[in-house]
């Protein structure tokens, strides 16, 4: 299967800045593979422990709010439930993510009326680990999890009257060990608010899946995550290192989890940049309004999602969402993109997404050139072969030469020595030059790029992101080298290099000076121009 990781370099040296609008989005993950995605999940507040709620014109903050808890264990505070019907057949999972959220300013609140203003009265010290709760696999039992804060705003001057937080945990690894992905998670003690909050409580959790399959299209996946506020001013994502389909249709996809959206109060929007007119297109479908998006409930294209427990059509404030972007003639995305925007964007119904994720189906050598790239970073070196004949002996009709073995795991593109019947080509002793040697321990690639001096050049990763390649620049001028970068024409990706000289032992020594240090283990030399 041909199939490709990229995690975002620079999310491993991002700094988080606070702002009156909380934490502004960041990538977190870029995938690019054949195969699919998963979104499901649930809320945890609601007006009634284990009963629904059905009306969906009752507003987020009528309902005094009470914890959901439906898995009948008298340990566990809070939870709630969402299966996966398909697949059964057993998948590779990618990457697997899962989030919780919730408005958390005290432990109980209400609100008391002074007036014609209601002002909000809370008690009980909130629980400051918010990022630990009960995750529960399908036949599994419950495990402890101790997820990262993305984003808590209690104590820290921001949104003092919900106080909301959003965490996450990878759970690859968890899912990757099912016999199947097929049957229902449970996710407990999530905390939140229970009673009343101005503008009304939220809470829930989610768990985005991306699989493999070979039977799907190649596609590019892109996840973000943070936590701000949509007022009165739009909050834009822009996904990039992607390019469409060179001819005919192509399917992408948004998944989407965001807190406070209120079913009656309108103008919540989401829009998509259309580059034939210049201009933002609110997005839509059945379910969900072009001004009021954002309605509580939970979706999978244009139907509710119901295999829930509580099946909430009302999941207060608490909405998830994955849709197909409507394309059918290619007006709003066309063979040539290479970018897509999205905005938010509200003028009454203010909503905070923590979790947007992007899908899309790919050219086919767009994902090969990548795949490629991935393979020169990380082939094993090819060990030198000498073939040595000796003059007293009659010549052998078998000679020594290496080739890759074909295989479609990149792990597996290891060099093999086979023999094969040939006549030989000379009876004395083949004699390798010092350089000669070097290239085949390096296993050197060329390629011209107009402009830059002829030479060898010491590359430590390669980005299709200009950005990302700017931020492990940083990163290596924090650690006292000189980074340069130059773009390769055939792809137009960014090679980020720290030495290079028109001799080949130079960089070689630094090549080998470096090779075993941590952060360098996908160092390799580059010759230009030859």
């Amino acid at each position: 299967m041909k199939s490709l990781y990229f995690l975002i370099t620079f999310f491993l040296f991002f700094q988080f800045t606070y702002s009156q609008k909380g934490v502004a989005f960041k990538e977190n993950k870029q995938l690019y593979l054949h195969g699919s995605s998963i979104l499901i999940g649930n809320n945890i507040l609601g007006d009634h422990p284990t009963k629904p709620l059905m009306n969906r014109k009752v507003e987020n903050d009528a309902i005094i709010m009470k914890y959901i808890d439906v898995d009948d264990d008298k340990a566990t505070f809070s939870s709630s439930e969402a299966s996966i019907i398909n697949p059964a057949k057993k998948l590779k999972v990618s990457y697997a993510a899962l989030y919780w959220c919730g408005f958390y300013p005290s432990e109980k609140s209400a609100l008391r009326k002074s007036g014609n203003k209601k002002a909000h009265v809370g008690n009980g010290v909130r629980d400051a680990g918010v990022n630990s709760i009960l995750f529960k696999t399908p036949n599994g039992t419950y495990e402890a999890l101790n997820g990262k804060i993305i984003f808590d705003s209690y104590n820290t001057g921001v949104f003092i009257t919900n106080s909301p937080y959003v965490c996450y945990a990878d759970v690859t690894k968890k899912l990757n060990s099912l016999t199947s992905l097929k049957g229902t998670y449970t996710v407990a003690n999530v905390k939140a608010t229970e009673g009343e909050i101005l503008g009304g409580g939220s809470a829930g959790w989610l768990l985005y899946i991306i699989y493999e399959d070979d039977s799907e299209s190649p596609k590019y996946f892109t996840t973000y995550d943070g936590l701000v506020e949509v007022d009165k001013e739009p909050v834009e994502i822009i996904f990039r290192d992607f390019k469409s389909k060179k001819e005919g249709k192509f399917k992408t996809s948004i998944a989407l989890g965001t807190m406070e959206g209120d079913h009656k109060i309108k103008t919540d929007e989401i829009s998509i940049f259309n580059i034939h007119i210049a201009d933002f297109k609110p997005l839509s479908n059945k379910i969900r309004e072009e001004n009021n998006f954002f309605n509580s409930s939970i979706t999978i294209g244009d139907d509710f999602f119901n295999d829930r427990n509580p099946n909430n059509a009302n999941t207060l404030g608490f909405d998830l969402l994955k849709m197909e972007i409507p394309n059918p003639y290619n007006e709003l995305l066309d063979n040539a993109t290479t970018q897509v925007n999205l905005r938010f964007q509200t003028k009454a119904d203010h909503f905070y997404p923590f979790f947007v994720a992007f899908e899309t189906e790919i050219n086919e050598a767009f994902l090969e050139g990548i795949t490629k790239i991935e393979e020169d970073i990380i082939i094993d070196n090819v060990p030198l072969v000498e073939v040595h004949a000796t003059p007293k002996e009659a010549p052998s009709k078998n000679i020594v030469s290496i080739e890759k073995k074909e295989s479609k795991s990149i792990e597996k593109n290891t060099p093999i020595v086979t023999t094969t019947q040939e006549k030989v080509v000379s009876k004395n002793p083949i004699v390798l030059s010092q350089e000669e040697r070097i290239k085949n321990e390096t296993n050197i690639q060329s390629m011209s790029v107009p402009g830059l001096s002829p030479g060898y050049y010491l590359v430590t990763n390669v980005f299709s992101s200009r950005g990302n390649a700017t931020k492990w620049s940083q990163f290596l001028e924090e650690k006292n080298y000189s980074p340069q970068a130059f773009i390769n024409p055939a792809n137009n990706w960014n090679y980020v290099y720290v030495t290079n000289d028109k001799a080949l032992i130079p960089v070689y020594e630094k090549w080998k000076e470096y090779k075993n240090l941590e952060y360098f283990k996908k160092i390799w030399i580059v010759e230009i121009n030859p």
